[in-house]
């Protein structure tokens, strides 16, 4: 009885409200206790089979209440602070996930282990995520430095500026992101602004290949006239988990590609 007592300390049933902390809560090895998810929680396989209770915009409170959860998970910079105060007001726990940095996830991480009870698991997690990483920046410390534009979304046209979980990607990369010291973190630009900037690397967070067309006619940029335009999984590379890995890699191997177009277009 000793080992149920002490396993009812911790949540047994969790609402997750964004798809990183989905991501998170399966990573730490409680993803069997989460019994909502949000919309796009489609990481790991079972993520999918699993209620949808919240979208980016909107979180059903009702629907929530009626599955009697012990913990709510949300995303601090994501969902709505008026949402999250209501769900509390009803008495359920919440507990927050604050994004940022690439080595954040392996500190939330720890934290969520220790939280759900699973900090054997949550340990081990963190620790291999460290040790990729460092990986990462061992084997592509060497890369060129390449002035890089990044297409978040083709219309309206917008961009990242300085928001560090991009940005530490594309430093690791060799990547300089053009519009790094715009005020804000997600500017909507245009095109004779990228035009300006010049960049030898155009590269969309995107699954499709229709978002990158309209760069086509614009030869006078480097990254167009060298064939350097390319994509990335933004699910694999925007999303705050461990699996951000896999989409460094990627972006790194983008570098090199890029830097090979360039020396055999001379």
């Amino acid at each position: 009885t000793l080992s149920f007592s002490a396993q009812a300390q911790y949540p047994q049933r969790i609402v997750s409200l964004s798809p990183h902390t989905t991501e998170l809560v399966f990573a730490v090895g409680a993803g069997d206790r989460l019994i909502g998810v949000s919309a796009y929680s489609d990481y790991p396989e079972q993520a999918k089979t699993l209620p949808v209770i919240a979208s980016s915009q909107q979180i059903n409170i009702e629907t929530i209440l009626a599955l009697e959860p012990d913990l709510i998970i949300y995303w601090q910079q994501g969902n709505s602070a008026a949402d999250i105060k209501q769900l509390q007001q009803f008495g359920i726990p919440v507990y927050p996930s604050k994004t940022g940095g690439l080595a954040d996830v392996a500190t939330q991480i720890e934290k969520l282990g220790q939280v759900l009870g699973t900090q054997a698991t949550a340990d081990l997690v963190s620790e291999e995520y460290r040790q990729a990483l460092a990986k990462l920046r061992h084997d592509y410390k060497n890369n060129p430095k390449q002035d890089l534009f990044y297409q978040v979304w083709p219309t309206p046209l917008m961009t990242v500026a300085s928001d560090p979980w991009l940005q530490e990607q594309f430093q690791l990369c060799g990547f300089n992101n053009v519009f790094s010291d715009s005020p804000v973190p997600y500017p909507v630009i245009n095109v004779e602004q990228v035009l300006v900037k010049q960049p030898s690397v155009i590269i969309a967070g995107s699954v499709n290949d229709d978002e990158l067309v309209q760069w086509q006619t614009w030869q006078s940029i480097p990254a167009v006239s060298h064939g350097n335009i390319f994509r990335i999984n933004p699910d694999v590379s925007h999303r705050f988990s461990p699996r951000v890995i896999q989409g460094i890699d990627t972006l790194c191997k983008i570098a090199l590609q890029a830097q090979k177009n360039v020396n055999t277009k001379h």
